[in-house]
């Protein structure tokens, strides 16, 4: 059966695995369902690290089995790695994008990885860390990250979760609720010494 007709912002679990290669070596997709889909991940996509970032109830609502997915990471020498953020939650998942983008970042530049980020649909939370990588590690300001990803796989993820987290590493404690009262464009750009500041906190844990 094709699956050609499907709308692609909407998630179907019988469809498998469905992923993009964002840049090289960063893989986002939907859940690995079972030690198959990992298998494909490992023999067909050479995925090195795995980036989960589902909840538990997640994947027992998919009937998704997390140690039938570590052993079949643990045979295939992946590095599996869980950042939980609460789907549909924005809050949530500001609070946690830094630390999977530290997670991430340190699994991209540990030579020769390849990462594979994921949700359950991939379509909201797994987005967005990919998004704040590009946007916190690379010369794209957050739009031009946003349009880049969303061009390539369709998706929506929360944009102003994003500009929150990146408020979060910079304003250092900041007052967490102080953000919302900010113009919508505040935390959109960077300038060098921002991105630098940034990624110097990202890549040490200090978020």
């Amino acid at each position: 059966m094709g699956w050609s007709h499907l709308n692609p912002l909407e998630y179907h679990f019988e469809r498998g695995l469905y992923y993009h290669e964002i840049v090289p070596n960063l893989i986002c997709g939907t859940q690995p369902r079972n030690a198959s889909d990992v298998d494909i991940l490992a023999e067909s996509e050479r995925i090195t690290h795995i980036l989960n970032l589902q909840q538990d109830k997640d994947m027992h609502y998919w009937g998704v089995k997390l140690e039938d997915i570590r052993r079949a990471c643990s045979r295939h020498s992946i590095n599996h790695m869980r950042r939980p953020a609460r789907d549909f939650d924005p809050h949530s998942l500001r609070r946690t994008i830094p630390g999977a983008v530290h997670s991430l970042a340190q699994a991209l530049n540990s030579g020769g990885s390849r990462v594979y980020v994921h949700c359950t649909a991939g379509l909201g939370r797994a987005p967005a860390v990919c998004i704040a990588y590009l946007y916190w590690f690379t010369q794209l300001q957050l739009d031009e990250a946003y349009s880049y990803l969303t061009s390539l796989r369709p998706c929506g993820p929360k944009r102003d979760a994003i500009r929150g987290a990146t408020y979060d590493v910079l304003a250092n404690g900041a007052d967490f609720q102080a953000f919302d009262s900010l113009p919508s464009d505040s935390f959109a750009t960077l300038t060098e010494d921002d991105r630098f500041a940034l990624q110097y906190r990202i890549l040490r844990g200090l978020c």
